[in-house]
This record gives structure tokens, sequence and C-alpha cells, in this order.
């Protein structure tokens, strides 16, 4: 049950830290790292350091730091209508 609503709110966010998880859920950071890993695997979300992204980092390593974010991510391929006599030759 826990995923699916994980799943659900970044959906609606589109993305959140993992402090927001855990306290948004009232989970340990270890349950809502372990959840977002499981959605991580399957290809749905994606780990980015928001400081990364926006060349923030001030020379510090960038290295999962508070920074982090957790996206869900759309789907990487729009799914396309071809008409049925656009597809025979």
């Amino acid at each position: 049950m826990l995923l699916g609503e994980i799943r659900n709110y970044l959906q609606q966010r589109g993305s959140a830290s993992l402090s927001d998880v855990a306290t948004h859920f009232d989970i340990a950071p270890d349950t809502a790292r372990f959840a977002l890993d499981y959605w991580q695997q399957r290809g749905k979300v994606r780990a980015v350091n928001a400081a990364c992204g926006s060349g923030g980092c001030g020379g510090k390593s960038c290295g999962g730091g508070d920074g982090t974010h957790y996206e869900w991510r759309a789907r990487d391929i729009p799914l396309q209508f071809t008409p049925f006599s656009q597809t025979r030759t």
C-alpha cells in the first residue's frame, strides 16, 4: 500500500526530497529510501541533485546531500497514433 501512495505522491508533486517523503508519510527515512529505490529500480523514479542540475554546486561534492530530489519519470516514449491507411504500402 505504501509503495502506491508514494507513487501517487510523486506523480502529483513531480518531485520530492527524501525528507519530504518521510515527513509526509510519517515514516523513517530508511523506509522512504527503500520505497524510492523500489520505484527507481523499475525506471519510474530518478534521483536528481537539484543543486547540480542548476549548476549550483559551488565547487562542493554533489554526492547525494540534501539537494537530492526524486522525480517521477513520465513515459519516455509518447504513444503515437498511426492511422491504418498509412501503415499499408
